[in-house]
């Protein structure tokens, strides 16, 4: 009897441990968003089922939701990717960005966290987020405690790979795919557009007045660079693209505009700072009014405002406006 009765106590136990096991509760989607990235497998991609996945940023890894709904852009340089995605943030950053030219009407209704310089954390808070994506070192530590935040370092990729790594982010990979071949074609078909001035190997120059500074830039500054350069296939007077290529741009002096300008066919000039006069001073002399190009009538003069974004969707527009403006010419 005492063999049989402490056989039934000890499945009754088992019995009890197994129910137990069995009504143990799962963790909730917000007990796992809030888990540490130490505890997390990480992730290549986010699993077609998963609420939560985890993306290898240049700071670590970081949990993001795989659809955010409530994205938070704080500086102003990625905000047209995410709109070529279909994406519209909640907030962004930059000065008197509701107004630009490029995104005021994609972005009615947005609301604006800061300026280029700073950004309230206060009012990132009270917009609560589901993800921030930003390349600024500086805010980074604060930011990332307000919701999850991925680092993508300013240069580390072109706009084609930054626009595919921002698509991964968002879960929208295969639409950043797409846009990218789709843009190329296009490229090539503007291309064809231009053939007779590509094939004269006809030479462009990108020159900006800052106050009683000048500047040159290259392919890789903004102001129409990559889509003049990169895109198009145009080149440079040979000193410019010695003296600006490589930094991105170069600063020259009023008397060595003739020797750095004197062989482009075309000028794209830009203004930057400074008072009306500063301008005046530069395009009344006679180091400018001796350039060939501007004999021609062969400049253009572009707006800082948009032709400093150098995002895919701000990209776009100027690769009409650029070769619109080069095929009235020809």
């Amino acid at each position: 009897m005492i063999a049989v009765m402490l056989t039934l106590v000890l499945l009754l136990s088992a019995c009890g441990q197994a129910a137990n096991q069995g009504n143990a509760p799962a963790s909730t989607s917000a007990e796992v968003a809030k888990s540490t990235n130490d505890s997390v497998v990480a992730s290549s991609e986010p699993a077609a089922d998963a609420e939560y996945w985890t993306y290898e940023s240049d700071k670590g890894p970081v949990q993001i939701p795989r659809n955010p709904q409530r994205v938070v852009i704080p500086v102003q340089d990625f905000i047209g990717d995410l709109l070529t995605l279909g994406v519209t943030p909640i907030a962004v950053a930059g000065n008197d960005i509701l107004n630009h030219p490029y995104f005021k009407e994609a972005l009615t209704g947005v609301e604006v966290v800061g300026d280029d310089m700073t950004v309230s954390l206060e009012k990132i808070t009270s917009l609560e987020p589901d993800l921030i994506i930003t390349y600024q070192e500086d805010t980074y530590e604060q930011i990332s405690k307000i919701a999850p935040t991925v680092f993508i370092p300013w240069g580390k990729y072109d706009y084609k790979e930054r626009l595919i790594e921002i698509g991964k982010i968002l879960n929208k990979e295969q639409q950043a795919v797409k846009w990218v071949a789709d843009f190329n074609q296009k490229l090539e078909a503007k291309k064809a557009e231009l053939s007779d001035l590509i094939a004269a190997d006809k030479k462009v120059a990108i020159f900006e007045i800052a106050g009683k500074e000048l500047y040159l830039y290259g392919s890789s500054y903004g102001r129409g660079g990559e889509i003049i350069y990169n895109g198009l296939g145009l080149h440079a007077p040979d000193l410019v693209q010695e003296a600006a290529f490589k930094e991105g741009w170069a600063s020259l002096s009023l008397e060595a505009l003739p020797e750095y300008l004197g062989e482009a066919d075309y000028i794209f000039q830009g203004f930057s700072r400074g008072v009306e006069q500063d301008k005046l001073d530069i395009l009344d002399s006679v180091f400018w009014q001796s350039l060939p190009a501007v004999k021609a009538g062969h400049v253009f003069t572009y707006d800082l405002k948009t032709y400093y974004l150098s995002d895919a969707y701000a990209l776009d527009k100027q690769l009409d406006e650029i070769v619109t403006l080069l095929k009235s010419l020809q």
